[in-house]
Order: C-alpha cells, then structure tokens, then sequence
C-alpha cells in the first residue's frame, strides 16, 4: 500500500508540473527547439533557468520527455510531442491537466458540500476548467466522432449524408457540433448547452469556419420546443432526426426528464446515440485506469455541479445498467449497446 500511495502522489506532483509546463509553454518551446539544455529552453520562454532545469528534469523522471545523457540535451519524442504539444492531434491529452488542477484547488469548497451538502454548479467553477473540457475532448470530436462513433449506428452515416435535422445535447464550446455540421453539410445541427459562455465561443468558432448549417442556443432541453434563441427564432426546427449527448446526461440536475424530453423530440424514426464513460457500478471493477480516472473525479466535478442545482447526482460513472435503468424510466422502446471500440466510452442508441 505505501508503494501505491508513492505512487499516486508522484502522479499528484506530476500533473502539477505538467500544469505549469502547459501553460508557460515548456513542452512548445522544447518541441520547438527540437534538443535543447535547460539553458535554451529558458531562454526561448523568457523563465528561470534553475526552475527550467528542475521542471525538466521531473518531466524526464515521469517519462514525458527524454534526455541524452551523451549531448546533455533534452528532446520530444514523436509520440510525447502528439501527446502534450499538437493539440490537432489524435493522441493530444494536454488539455487534461488544465481540468485536473484548476478542480482539485476546489478541495475546500468540496469539503464545505461533504459536510452541508450542495456542490458547485457548473456556472461558478473556474472560467479555466470548460476551456480545458473542450481541449480534452477535442480529440473526440476532431478524430473520433463523425469517423468512428456516429457510423457504428446503423444506416445512420446514410442519412445524415442526405441530410437530416440534429439536435448536440450539452455541447459546450461547440466542437462536436461543427465536427457534424463540417462532415454532414446537408444536414443541420443544433448545439445547446445552459453555460452561456460556452455558446458564445461556439457560435464565434462556427463563424470562423463559415458553417450555415450550425446553431447555437442555451435553452435547456426540457423546454426547447418552445424556445427562442437570441435573435428570437425557434430554435427546435420541429422534430429531430438524431439527438446525440456525449457524456453529458449523467451530470444532469434531472437525468429522466431530459432523456423524455429528447424522446419527445425525436421524429418517427428517429435515434438517440447516446455516450457514457467506461465503467461499471460495481466499485471492484473499477480498479483499473479508466475506471480509477472517472471515480475520483466524479466528486470534483459531473457529482458536484448536479447536486448543486438539487440534482440526482448520478457521478461519473453510472455503467451499462444505469443506461438502461434510466432509458427505461424516460419510457424508451428499443436500448441497443453499440458495437464502437473505445477504451474511455460506452455507446447506446436508443429508440422511442
């Protein structure tokens, strides 16, 4: 046990580092200057050089970059360059380390709700955190969603070539909705999500991409037939072909309703793809990464930003029987697991 404890507050520290490294930009300048001393990348990022060396030599003992002990230099493998630098990458994890810090600085506060109860609603975490969402996910949204995960529905990739109406479901900054609008642009996509700030940003990123088949709105689902968006058009377009929600609706305040309210949008032949992170009820079966990742940090995030507004606070990880517990109580006809290699989410459509 004290091993595994070393271990985890190596891997505490390690992340800080990696943190820092991010945001002073360490890892660019390094992959920048190809093989570097610690003098060099100090001086191509403008820092300290004693805490350059330092930080560096933390990240060779992690296994994050390399060192030559011949040339005395420091360098950037292919695969740790795609991993920490290209953020275009398929591999690109750094945006994981702007959502781990920023949530453990909310210890205290997490405390305060162990002991009163409450939590921390989405809208009043750190402005940093939804940014690093969306660099987490981009990968997701960038390699995997229109590639990958929506044509392992069946007959799905046909329609949404011929064009159909879609309807993203907590999309956050907007990537995965103009991943669709970008690869379908017969079809057309609405991305909602109740974090304003978000939207904004999405609708700015569609703009930049010249995208007319894309929209944005902060409505939430329950009532979105009879929305408005800001410009004061209905923002529904009547019934959806597709309603897609990635690994939003276990953060959900009232899981069931949203799931109804999706199903009572659906048109008459229409799906819900529906994603969950990997993991299972039974605590023992998550003892491997995955599984360890998305329970620790449920508390500090998808637990506390639902039982901030009174939620059900379902957690991070609710695994197949509460997909099908919870589709079951929206009144689903049809629950299918789909057959989508992934090591990090689980994939369902759903029928009404």
């Amino acid at each position: 046990m004290t091993e595994r404890v070393a271990d985890d507050l190596g891997g505490a520290f390690t992340v800080g580092l990696a943190y820092i490294g991010d945001r002073l930009g360490l890892f660019a300048a390094l992959a920048a200057l190809g093989r570097a001393s610690s003098v060099d990348v100090a001086e191509r990022t403008g820092l300290q050089e004693r805490y350059v060396r330092e930080w560096l030599n933390a990240m060779v003992a992690s296994e994050y970059i390399e060192y030559d002990r011949d040339e005395k230099s420091y360098f950037l493998t292919p695969e740790q360059d795609a991993a920490l630098v290209d953020e275009a990458a398929r591999t690109f994890v750094g945006g994981a380390f702007g959502f781990a810090l920023p949530s453990l600085l909310l210890a205290p506060r997490i405390m305060e709700a162990f002991k009163r109860g409450g939590g921390i609603s989405f809208a009043d975490l750190p402005a940093e955190i939804p940014a690093a969402i969306d660099r987490m996910h981009r990968p997701w949204f960038d390699h995997l969603l229109t590639q990958r995960w929506l044509p392992g529905v069946p007959g799905l990739l046909e329609r949404l070539s011929s064009g159909i109406s879609v309807l993203d479901v907590g999309c956050g900054l907007g990537r995965s909705t103009i991943a669709m609008a970008t690869a379908y642009p017969t079809s057309t996509i609405l991305g909602i999500d109740p974090h304003a700030p978000s939207i904004e940003k999405a609708r700015s990123l569609a703009g930049e991409r010249g995208l007319s088949n894309a929209r944005f709105s902060t409505h939430p689902i329950e009532g979105l037939s009879k929305a408005s968006d800001a410009t004061g058009a209905t923002v529904s377009g009547g019934e959806f072909d597709l309603v897609v929600a990635i690994d939003c609706i276990h953060d959900m305040v009232d899981p069931v309703e949203s799931l109804r309210a999706m199903r009572g949008l659906l048109s008459a032949n229409g799906v819900v793809f529906w994603s969950e992170p990997t993991g299972s009820r039974d605590p023992l079966e998550n003892r491997n990464p995955q599984g360890r990742l998305r329970a620790g940090l449920s508390p500090f995030h998808c637990l506390t930003v639902s039982l901030a507004e009174g939620g059900a606070g379902l957690g991070t990880i609710i695994g197949e029987a509460g997909v099908r517990e919870l589709a079951q109580q929206a009144g689903f006809s049809s629950i299918q697991r789909l057959e989508i290699e992934s090591p990090v989410q689980q994939f369902f459509a759903m029928r009404g």
